[in-house]
């Protein structure tokens, strides 16, 4: 494999919304809209209010064997730095240099056709990203048994579920044995146990030499894989170090974009204002330790007094189910709140949770009626930091003793005979 370089110099990208012709599709679906007088028409793009930076001076430098992170808000600027590195798009201002092979995961079915079956999209794909055809011929059993799509290789493409296409498309990138490897989030979609080979192979392709650029919104797997991160917000990169800074700098960007002082309200006589994590110092924190005291705190205003005012917080992962539960009400405590700003502390002896990100839920109760005055729902995200520790969801304060077995009296005697 040879040495691969990648290398961004001040590089940005402006869109004008509603125009701009970046791919063929673009152009011809333009087209289309001018005839049929629906298109608009072209402006000076530095005159136009619609122009924005989607990209705006960004530089920085991926190393052969480096594993690296890009993360950033939804808009942030991801997608389009991955497209004008993969060459799909050019940049404005700037340039972007690359040696080696690159292969690009981005979008799920790109380079396939629909109406291919996946052993002939295999060979289009594959050829497309540099392989030879004797190449593919020899690395073609080791691409579909990694695919695990073996039972539908011979079936049109167009009926595989987005998660076989995603199988395929990234065997197929994997065994093109790249000096360059952009992944997005494609990875998302396929299944838990794909996506450790996944992370699997892309570790032995980093080890054997090939540079990473890795885009998720997972933080848990990025820290894990990636020992340095980018963090894009609005065009810009913010941060360009170790991934725990780096989480830090991306929860402070979410927390701007989402409006993290801004709590939702059910009957509009009461409003979460801030909601943070503090360690035993009282230092608000945006990585959490998962072995060290914590305490949530909540801060509130009623319209009106609530005799009894109920909290309850909720903690889970981006999907799923609930993983913690702190209720007010299950402890037999409630609070006279008068009307106006007040707060409330939960505090934890440690947040026994596995490293990764997770979303919290703040609800506001009238312990009276039950009702619920105030929901967050789960807009306050965190960082848990548990060492690196290898666990399941739950990272539990334990122990381990050992003792020696003294052995049976009858045992001994066997012994002794059998000597």
């Amino acid at each position: 494999m040879k040495a691969g370089m990648l290398k961004v110099e001040q590089v940005s990208k402006r869109f004008e919304r509603g125009a701009g012709h970046d791919t063929l599709a673009d152009l011809i679906a333009d087209g289309f809209r001018r005839l049929l007088g629906r298109g608009r028409k072209q402006s000076n793009p530095d005159a136009s209010p619609d122009s924005f930076w989607a990209l705006d001076g960004v530089s920085f430098e991926v190393h052969p064997g480096e594993a690296v992170g890009l993360i950033g808000p939804n808009g942030a600027g991801k997608s389009t730095a991955l497209k004008l590195i993969a060459g799909i798009m050019r940049p404005e201002k700037g340039w972007i240099e690359t040696r080696g092979r690159l292969t690009a995961l981005i979008e799920i079915g790109a380079g396939f056709h629909g109406d291919l079956t996946g052993r002939e999209n295999v060979y289009m794909n594959a050829s497309i990203l540099g392989m030879r055809k004797a190449e593919i011929d020899r690395k073609l059993d080791a691409i579909i048994d990694f695919s695990g799509v073996e039972a539908f290789i011979d079936t049109p493409v167009k009926r595989y579920s987005s998660g076989m296409q995603t199988r395929l498309g990234f065997s197929v990138a994997a065994h093109v044995q790249p000096d360059i490897l952009i992944v997005d989030e494609v990875l998302s979609v396929g299944d838990v146990m794909f996506r450790q080979r996944c992370i699997q192979r892309m570790r032995e392709l980093v080890d054997g030499g090939a540079l990473l650029l890795f885009v998720t919104h997972h933080l848990e797997q990025m820290q894990a894989f990636c020992s340095r991160c980018l963090v894009v917000d609005g065009g810009r990169l913010i941060f360009d170090g170790g991934t725990a800074q780096a989480v830090g700098r991306y929860i402070d960007a979410l927390k701007h974009q989402q409006g993290y002082l801004t709590g939702c309200t059910e009957k509009q006589i009461a409003r979460v204002t801030e909601f943070c994590l503090r360690d035993e110092h009282g230092k608000e924190v945006l990585v959490a330790d998962a072995v060290r005291p914590l305490d949530v705190d909540v801060a509130f205003e009623l319209d009106r007094s609530v005799a009894n005012l109920a909290v309850e917080v909720d903690v889970r992962q981006e999907v799923g189910t609930v993983l913690l539960n702190f209720a007010s009400v299950r402890d037999e405590t409630a609070f006279d709140a008068p009307a106006g700003k007040g707060r409330v502390t939960l505090s934890l002896p440690s947040l026994p949770l596995a490293g990764g990100q997770y979303f919290w839920r703040v609800l506001l109760r009238d312990g009276d009626s039950g009702d619920v005055i105030a929901d967050t729902d789960y807009r306050y995200s965190s960082v848990v930091e548990d060492g690196g520790r290898t666990t399941g969801v739950l990272c539990l304060p334990h122990t381990w003793t050992h003792a020696e077995e003294v052995p049976h009296e009858s045992n001994v005697k066997l012994l002794r005979a059998t000597a």
